[in-house]
């Protein structure tokens, strides 16, 4: 058979689920079809790609190299209907400054300062869901400065042709209950989650869910992953109640309820910088910008 997007998708939701039963679920189809389709996409691949248990299955290592792969795919994928969503956009009025980054704190407060540096002029701020489709918008003029992060194991998508400002590399932490068996700890190392349900990092996190995914795996686990689609706020809520652990970066300020551990080896981590053309209206204030000023307004500053 030919393999498409859409058997990745049911690779990666048998992992992620990490049992036949709860995969069938996840998908609403029947245990016996998931059973006969998945054993055709291993015929596709050449060989088995999960070793069968009996509290539910494990990625070979043709499945681990598989489902690094399609992880990667799919992403791709995504960034290109993204982009193509962008470049079919009309453009905006051209007194509109526009900036645009992924969702999370240095994208919005550096909004906030560019709106108190110019007054007048109108301030669009676009969220999108990677860095790729940030900068695409850059390349097409509908923003004319870019907020991007960068994550281990994960490649990031090509500068060359901008003007460049680290901001700061920053550790990815790991949100737990207070009562939970390593809350005490300093630091925590990724290979003692193993057994732990997480909270998949959400749609507009750019590379972090890839990122953690490859990380975990490198411990000698594949991450089980039960709750979607939840922001930093959501995440913590769940953390709070014990249900689940879940990554959380530096700059995103405390979360009432549940407490942040860096990992001991700091395999996660995340680097934020702007990138703006020669051109560009926001150039000066860009390459001047005191990131002191968003220290003010309660970003706190990577170590």
């Amino acid at each position: 058979m030919d393999i498409a997007l859409r058997h990745l998708r049911v690779v990666l939701t048998v992992a992620e689920a990490g049992s036949i039963s709860r995969a069938a679920t996840t998908l609403k189809i029947a245990q016996s079809g998931l059973t006969t389709q998945l054993r055709r996409i291993e015929q596709g691949f050449g060989g088995p790609l999960f070793r069968r248990r009996a509290d539910g299955v494990v990625p070979t290592e043709l499945g681990v190299h598989v489902l690094g792969r399609a992880r990667e795919l799919l992403d791709e994928f995504g960034d290109l209907v993204d982009t193509a969503r962008t470049l079919a956009r009309p453009a905006e009025p051209a007194e509109a400054v526009a900036l645009g980054g992924v969702d999370g704190p240095w994208v919005l407060r550096i909004a906030a300062l560019i709106r108190d540096r110019l007054p007048h002029h109108e301030q669009l701020t676009y969220l999108e869901s990677s860095s790729q489709a940030v900068l695409d918008l850059l390349r097409t003029e509908k923003i004319v400065l870019a907020v991007i992060g960068e994550f281990p194991e994960v490649v990031a998508p090509p500068v060359r042709e901008f003007r460049i400002r680290e901001l700061g590399t920053e550790p990815v932490l790991v949100g737990l209950a207070p009562t939970h068996r390593l809350a005490h700890r300093k630091a925590i190392a990724l290979e003692d989650l193993a057994g732990e349900t997480w909270i998949a990092p959400g749609d507009r996190s750019d590379g972090l869910g890839l990122s953690l995914r490859i990380a975990c795996e490198r411990a000698g686990f594949t991450p089980r992953f039960r709750y979607f689609g939840a922001d930093q706020a959501t995440a913590a809520a769940i953390v709070s109640g014990g249900d689940a652990v879940g990554v959380f970066t530096a700059t995103g300020g405390s979360c009432p309820g549940i407490v942040t551990k860096p990992l001991e080896d700091g395999r996660l981590w995340c680097r934020t910088r702007m990138a703006w053309t020669a051109g560009s209206p926001l150039a000066g204030l860009a390459a001047a910008l005191d990131v002191g000023a968003l220290r003010g307004r309660g970003v706190r500053q990577p170590a």
